[in-house]
């Protein structure tokens, strides 16, 4: 299977890319505008604003209207309000496979990892990317099985977790990469600190930091 290209946008924005159609998940609040630039697909995993930014979505959206957007059904309640076609907006509520941008996508339904039990947890999707790659929002979810992953997307900061359950994640699913996200809210130091507690992540596994606009093949 031919490589993608993956761009890190910030926290928890990626694109990937092959054969000239790109496919963006999470762009939020924190994503910088190049962020939504020819996006062919968006996939977005719930419907906190570091995970969507509505307005720049519904403007990409209506820039190309050949362009689609899988999410939650708040996600797309927001997104039709700010007057995106309905015929561009595919609303999430079983766990199931498509294609979007080419590549083959499984969305895993779910719950965004609670906070406090005072807080609601929203639906989360985690998207399993050509059954190797996974961003799993905000949760840690069980995979089906038979999905071996070789990429993850690993949140390793943020109010709804500890790094121990970061760890714990690694250790169920043994990726081949590491690649953290979910760390728009650390400092230079905290970022720092994080690398350095990769060197307790379980497996040969490698952990590969993206920098802002960084891009690799994977």
């Amino acid at each position: 299977m031919p490589q993608l290209a993956v761009t890190s946008f910030g926290h928890s924005a990626l694109r990937l890319q092959r054969d000239g159609r790109s496919l963006v998940i999470d762009p939020g609040v924190l994503a910088p505008t190049s962020a939504f630039d020819d996006v062919t697909a968006f996939l977005i995993t719930h419907d906190h604003p570091d995970h969507v930014n509505i307005d720049m979505v519904a403007t990409a959206l209506a820039a190309d209207p050949r362009s689609r957007l899988w999410a939650p059904e708040g996600v797309a309640d927001s997104l039709a309000s700010a007057g995106v076609s309905a015929d561009q907006l595919d609303v999430v509520t079983d766990s199931r496979v498509f294609e979007a941008a080419g590549m083959t996508v499984e969305a895993i339904v779910g719950v965004h990892a609670e906070v406090h039990d005072t807080l609601p947890s929203p639906v989360n999707l985690a998207f399993v990317i050509d059954r190797r790659m996974l961003h799993p929002g905000d949760a840690f979810p069980a995979l089906p099985d038979g999905i071996d992953i070789e990429v993850l997307f690993l949140p390793v900061s943020g109010p709804w977790m500890r790094f121990a359950d970061a760890v714990d994640y690694v250790a169920a699913l043994r990726p081949r990469v590491v690649v953290p996200i979910h760390d728009g809210d650390l400092n230079d130091v905290g970022l720092t600190l994080t690398d350095q507690m990769s060197a307790i992540l379980p497996g040969e596994g490698v952990y590969q930091r993206l920098r802002v606009g960084e891009t690799v093949e994977l």
